[in-house]
């Protein structure tokens, strides 16, 4: 190994003497403050004059004071992570001037304090609470990284996580191993190898060493291995979406068209395209989404909350501050917390799982359609006081910690206005024939209430049958999935204009610095990119040369094999994950929350590549899996920053990791399908029936086949949904707007693309799926964290992935030792639940199955086919 570079404290690194950007900034302040509120006859008020001559053009109108108070404002007026407080009360004291009033002494002082706090935080720490909370302020260079350790253990993780995780995926139920189960069990391993590993140090050419065993295991190597996980299986969507394409082309039930299904060559080559388009295009967004401090990405957060509890946090056990009276270690806290929710898991799970994803409500009345439509849990809307005492369904759509609660009210709040106003009224109106189908439902009808049979409409070439298509129905949709296309629309247009507005002069800012090619060091002087620079920073061209040979294997995979698919749609894809990343990428790092591309990236090609199935989903493939694994990588970068993972490392491990997981992935799902018998069908023995494929084989249909046209164009049924679109546009400029006229309201903490996309909540979830997760947000993140501020600092995020852990293992255990051999507990409290109409148990007097519907059909069986 390379010697260490020296160890650099989390503190300024500038010359002795040399004031930082901050320093002058915060000096002129009080400069000006000094002028206006002292008389020069003072003995301070004449010292300062003559200690700072330059305040003294500003002694007698206080105009140095005020055009700092609104610089400040003005720069921190849109950050909804500053504090409230201090905006306040600058605003108070530049209104008390303006109106004649004294200045008072006390008020600025105190201001002034504020500020310089905040400053010095920000530099030396971070401005925001969730960081300051897990993240450390020092840094220690000479650990070791890139151990043997993190070879062994993140090749084993990485290849047994994607393993389970494309073996499962076909199962219905699945399961999957989360990150926070291999931090879990890596902590032990890592010890035990730290303790059994020789300790030889071998010297290699060039004057580098090498050895087995550098020392004890540290939290850089419990990360780096997280990382490797997550790149493999954790993060969202980040498995070979090209194995999708394969199982709906090699099935017969499905495409059955075997000539790049059984081309292991094309496979290949199109796994490392897709794999790595998005990787090289992560690289290239630092500037803009990892390096500034801005950028929060709680999600990472949590990872480092774990790894510090799992590794006791010694300095905290040696001596810490009680935190509102509670002095256990994090280490600790999270055992207990752990065990108790390992055990009470069981509960809602198995042994009374109408506590699970509860339907109580209906149990009143179970054959009553009405009252299953607004209160059921699988049918209806999930209205219900109490619907779950089920972590994972409680927190399903939200961390209710690590995702902040301005996010999570607006959310929420998008998500109710939907589905509790807009959604009944078009519903009991009969709006596109919703009345004849549940209310709250992602299968595709035709005008029977049945499902949608695809195969009617198709040609053998897998064309559209305009003829059969217009003999047969138009595909109709429940009331709350049209609402949730609505929600896609209308968000699309709002994400650019939102951050347009509240983050032009961030894109600039860091467009200026691409262009002038300033270093990071230049660009941001906070202690985490101060104590990074320690590090050599991976090069752009490391990032380019991935990307430009997954275009390469890209164009390749799309002419040499009979695919379909045009180059330009390739330039297409790549030009939709580049533009997007940033502004898609601003508000995840903000908010926690990634909107999904999928539908922009299917209208896109759907109308661009109408009536070509194989082409669209190869073009989907291209641009919505790449935007969302690229903001996966760019995540994992902001993780190896706050933990100061050596970026290089940090780019050797995810790369290896992408294309090891992407073969395992690949080897397995060919196994699967030549292994598993009647893989894919209905009452498949051992459950493989693969939901998500016949997801993806009818979305591949509905977009590829049928096209947006059909459905949203001139004289489509539901062409009214594009009215909906100047809404995406009128709503982030009137909440702009508004925040500019009342910067101290509520309008301040509005996020419109957030408020919009609350509609993504329907269909199939409903709201029993986010009501746990507003009621812990209201509490933890609202009254913990202003009441007992310590406390949440400390134990906050060690509970939320203490929890995620608990259930992650207990689900594994449970799936593998009882519900793998069909062993159940056949109680009145686990079948209730299913009695009713709301999860289709409940049988009508005339014997056949009570429909979720409020309407019944007409006479004849159809309603109107919509031609």
């Amino acid at each position: 190994m390379s010697p260490a570079p020296e160890t650099r404290p989390g503190t300024d690194s500038g010359p002795p003497g040399t004031p930082t950007a901050e320093d002058t900034f915060v000096d002129k302040l009080t400069d000006a403050a000094i002028a206006v509120v002292m008389p020069h006859s003072s003995p301070l008020g004449r010292a300062a004059v003559e200690e700072k001559p330059r305040a003294d053009s500003t002694s007698s109108s206080g105009s140095g004071l005020v055009a700092s108070l609104e610089q400040l404002i003005e720069e921190h007026a849109l950050d909804q992570n500053f504090p409230q407080d201090i905006l306040v009360r600058a605003r108070q004291i530049l209104q008390a001037r303006q109106d004649g009033l004294d200045d008072d002494v006390e008020a600025v002082r105190a201001l002034l304090d504020g500020f310089r706090g905040h400053e010095e935080l920000a530099r030396n720490s971070s401005a925001y609470q969730e960081v300051r909370a897990v993240v450390d302020t020092d840094d220690d260079p000479t650990l070791p990284v890139g151990t043997f350790r993190v070879l062994l253990m993140g090749t084993f993780f990485a290849a047994v996580g994607t393993a389970m995780q494309q073996f499962f995926s076909m199962r219905m139920p699945g399961i999957s191993i989360s990150t926070y189960v291999v931090q879990l069990l890596t902590m032990p391993l890592g010890v035990f190898l730290a303790r059994v590993l020789p300790s030889r140090v071998f010297a290699l050419p060039g004057g580098f060493d090498f050895t087995l065993n550098p020392g004890p295991f540290n939290q850089k190597e419990h990360l780096l291995i997280a990382m490797m996980a997550n790149v493999s299986f954790g993060g969202n969507h980040t498995s070979a979406y090209v194995l999708s394409i394969i199982q709906v082309l090699k099935l017969d039930r499905f495409y059955g068209r075997h000539v790049l299904a059984d081309s292991i060559p094309w496979q290949a080559v199109t796994l490392l395209a897709t794999q790595f388009i998005g990787y090289g295009c992560a690289g290239l967004t630092r500037r803009f989404l990892v390096y500034p401090p801005a950028m929060i990405w709680q999600r990472p957060l949590a990872n480092i909350a774990l790894t510090k509890a799992l590794h006791k946090d010694h300095r905290q056990s040696a001596g810490a501050r009680a935190a509102d009276g509670w002095t256990i270690s994090r280490y600790r806290f999270f055992v207990l917390c752990f065990g108790a929710m390992f055990v009470w898991f069981w509960v809602p799970n198995y042994l009374f799982q109408g506590l699970g994803l509860s339907n109580w409500p209906t149990w009143i009345d179970p054959g009553s359609v009405i009252l299953a439509l607004v209160a059921g849990s699988t049918c209806g809307l999930g209205l219900n006081p109490l619907p779950t005492l089920d972590w994972n369904i409680a927190t399903y759509l939200g961390d209710p910690i690590v995702t902040p609660l301005f996010t999570i009210v607006n959310f929420s709040a998008g998500m109710a206005l939907m589905g509790f106003v807009v959604a009944p009224a078009l519903y009991f109106s009969n709006v596109w024939n919703g009345g004849y189908l549940p209310i709250n439902s992602n299968k595709v009808y035709d005008n029977t209430g049945g499902f949608y049979q695809i195969h009617r409409i198709l040609n053998a070439d897998f064309t559209i049958d305009e003829a059969a298509y217009r003999a047969y129905s138009v595909p109709w949709l429940s009331t709350t999935q049209i609402l949730n296309i609505v929600a896609y629309f209308t968000m699309y247009v709002a994400v650019p204009i939102h951050v347009v507005l509240w983050f032009r002069k961030d894109i600039m800012d860091g467009l200026r610095s691409l262009l002038c090619r300033k270093t990071r060091a230049e660009q941001f002087r906070d202690v985490h990119n101060r104590l990074m620079s320690a590090y050599p920073e991976c090069p752009h061209w490391w990032y380019l040369v991935i990307l430009a040979v997954s275009f390469v294997l890209a164009c390749v995979s799309v002419t040499v094999w009979p695919t379909g698919m045009p180059i330009w749609g390739i330039l297409l894809a790549v030009a939709f994950t580049v533009l997007l990343q940033i502004p898609v990428g601003m508000l995840a790092a903000i908010t926690n929350v990634e909107i999904p591309t999928s539908i922009l990236a299917v209208c896109i090609g759907g109308y661009a590549l109408e009536g070509k199935v194989i082409p669209n989903m190869i073009f989907k493939m291209f641009s919505f899996m790449s935007t969302s694994q690229s903001l996966n990588f760019v995540s994992d970068l902001k993780m190896a920053h706050y933990a100061k993972i050596p970026p290089r490392w940090a780019f050797a491990a995810q790369v290896y990791a992408t294309a090891l997981a992407g073969f395992v992935a690949l080897g397995v799902n060919h196994w699967a399908l030549r292994n598993i018998d009647d893989v894919c069908m209905e009452g498949q023995k051992e459950r493989f029936t693969c939901p998500h494929t016949h997801s993806f084989f009818l979305s591949s249909v509905l977009w590829g086949a049928v096209g947006p046209r059909r459905l949203f164009g001139p004289g489509a049924p539901y062409r009214a949904i594009t009215y909906s679109i100047p809404l995406g546009v009128v709503l982030p400029i009137a909440v702009y707007l508004a925040t500019k006229r009342w910067p101290t309201s509520w309008w301040r903490n509005v996020n419109s693309p957030i408020f919009l996309a609350g509609g993504l909540g329907w269909a199939p979830y409903n709201w029993s799926y986010m009501q746990g997760t507003v009621v812990l947000s209201l509490f933890f993140n609202y009254y913990v964290r202003r009441r007992y501020k310590g406390w949440w600092e400390r134990y906050a995020y060690v509970l939320t992935s203490s929890f995620t852990a608990a259930t992650g293992v207990a689900g594994m255990i449970l799936f593998f030792s009882l519900q793998k051999w069909d062993i159940h507990f056949k109680w009145w409290g686990n079948q209730v639940a299913g009695r009713g109409v709301d999860q289709g148990g409940w049988v009508n007097g005339d014997g056949t199955m009570a429909n979720c519907a409020n309407l019944a059909l007409p006479p004849g069986g159809a309603f109107w086919n919509g031609f």
